[in-house]
């Protein structure tokens, strides 16, 4: 193979275990050469000689929990491909605790780390794996014993920009739908809320902020009672499009038509908030980038065990669809 491309032995070998280290014309010689020559790298041999597996764990979310995390393991398979690793996916088992897979995997050396989500402020997983000095990086903070590596999107810069962005158009009753106090996703979201309220000189409602479960029903419930209220919001905002959408289909039960008579909005810019009617106004955050910064991350443990573990927080971004248009216009834009 180094011969058909050109290269060095050496660079073969980086192309097939850290790729990342190859520029990207010398890595499309090698493997156009790897593809004429029909070569397939045998992982057990590979396992062997380096001790490792080129295998990362990752726990699947429970069904329904979030659509935005099918497009983040989309993005972190991906990111895995381009370093030479594969995303091994497993799921909770019934009568044994999550934290039992995750000490077994360790023991058996079947992964050579794990990419976390849904984290939670006291991460019994994070102490785990900080404990067993194991490789690991998460998507979301958490409180822990000694840094560790993390990826987070800034929830509650994400939230100010849709309050502005309403508060613009004039709305003054803005309502929040958001999860139950102690996410640590969704409590700096509706700080984001709080905040870009006071800035924009609008009151604070306590009977506005309203706490849900996740999930489209859950939304549709919420989104009914906000709306069957004698002092109506004129904008509900959502910490998830899947509320999002709920609350969509709650306006429709009464009569009422999203971007005409009621503005709504999501966070997370999932396949459906682009599909739904009417499109929805959502904060996107940055899957593909959040996967290839956590990849990166845990790959530099992986190459230095004693690197520096340190956070990196993203900005996300506002997409504005035709469910935050002003009165009037609704018709002109989906």
């Amino acid at each position: 193979m180094s011969d058909r491309a050109g290269v060095s032995v050496g660079t073969v070998s980086n192309v097939l275990n850290a790729p990342n280290l190859v520029s990207p014309g010398t890595r499309s010689r090698v493997l156009d050469a790897i593809s004429e020559l029909e070569y397939w790298p045998n992982r057990s041999a590979r396992s062997l000689q380096a001790q490792r597996t080129h295998l990362i764990g990752y726990r699947l979310p429970d069904p329904g929990v979030s659509s935005a995390l099918d497009v983040f393991l989309h993005s972190l398979v991906a990111g895995a491909s381009e370093h030479g690793l594969e995303i091994v996916l497993f799921s909770g088992c019934k009568g044994h605790s999550d934290l039992d897979a995750y000490r077994a995997s360790i023991r058996s050396g079947d992964v050579d780390g794990f990419v976390l989500s849904e984290t939670n402020y006291t991460d019994p997983r994070i102490a785990l794996l900080i404990e067993s000095s194991f490789p690991f990086v998460a998507f979301g903070r958490a409180v822990a014993s000694q840094p560790f590596s993390w990826v987070d999107v800034d929830g509650a810069a994400g939230i100010v920009a849709i309050v502005d962005h309403l508060a613009g158009l004039g709305h003054q009753r803005i309502a929040i739908v958001a999860w139950p106090p102690g996410s640590e996703s969704g409590d700096p979201r509706v700080a984001g809320y709080l905040a870009a309220m006071v800035r924009a000189g609008l009151a604070i409602e306590p009977e506005l902020i309203v706490r849900a479960d996740g999930g489209f029903e859950s939304g549709r419930k919420t989104g009914w009672d906000l709306l069957s209220r004698r002092r109506r919001p004129t904008a509900i905002v959502t910490v998830q499009d899947d509320l999002a959408l709920g609350v969509i289909a709650a306006a429709a039960d009464h009569g009422m038509r999203v971007g005409r008579d009621l503005a709504v909005t999501g966070f997370d810019d999932s396949p459906a908030a682009a599909m739904s009617t009417p499109g929805l106004t959502s904060v996107r955050q940055p899957m593909e980038l959040v996967a290839a910064r956590m990849i990166e991350l845990l790959v530099s443990q992986l190459q230095d065990p004693e690197v520096q573990r340190s956070g990196s927080l993203l900005a996300p971004d506002v997409v504005i669809r035709a469910s935050t248009l002003s009165p009037g216009v609704w018709g002109e834009v989906r």
